[in-house]
Order: structure tokens, then C-alpha cells, then sequence
């Protein structure tokens, strides 16, 4: 964050874009937002998991294994847009 007037520097096309700005209450809302949504990719990717074991359990391989992939791509994800945004 920029500490001379304490607006986000937002990342376009892996850039600082010095011109993307948010007063602060709209700042906040999107931050907040953000970071809900970042919660919800986890969060599916945690449930996806948790059906990948149940499926192994029941000896559906296959069905199991096209869940832990669909786990793996969910944190990806969310693991690049954290990085994009530098949210960690």
C-alpha cells in the first residue's frame, strides 16, 4: 500500500496501475468482500476434498481423483488472486 495517501495500488496485467483509487469506505467494502470471497473458494475447495475421501472410501477411484483435481484447481485459485492482491 502507498503511505502517502494510503489508497490500494491495484495490479493490472502483473503492473501497479497508479491510477486505480477507492475512497475509503469503498476500500474497505471491497476488501472486505474480497476476502469473503477468497474464503468461499477455500471453503469449496475443503468440501471438494472431503467428497474426493468419501468417494475413495466407496472405491469410486476415478470419481475420487476427478474431485482432488477440481480441490486442487479451487486453491490455485484462490491462492493467485491472494497473491495478485497481496492478501495473505
Amino acid at each position: 500500500m502507498d503511505r502517502r495517501n494510503d489508497f490500494p495500488r491495484v495490479k493490472v496485467q502483473g503492473k501497479l496501475a497508479s491510477s486505480a483509487r477507492f475512497k475509503p469506505s469503498y476500500r474497505q467494502e471491497l476488501e472486505s468482500e474480497l476476502s469473503r470471497s477468497l474464503s468461499k473458494l477455500e471453503h469449496r475447495a475443503e468440501i471438494l476434498i472431503a467428497i474426493s475421501r468419501d468417494q475413495r472410501v466407496s472405491g469410486c477411484y476415478e470419481l475420487a481423483e476427478a474431485y482432488r483435481k477440481q480441490s486442487m484447481n479451487w486453491k490455485a485459485k484462490a491462492q493467485s488472486i491472494r497473491k495478485l492482491l497481496d492478501f495473505s
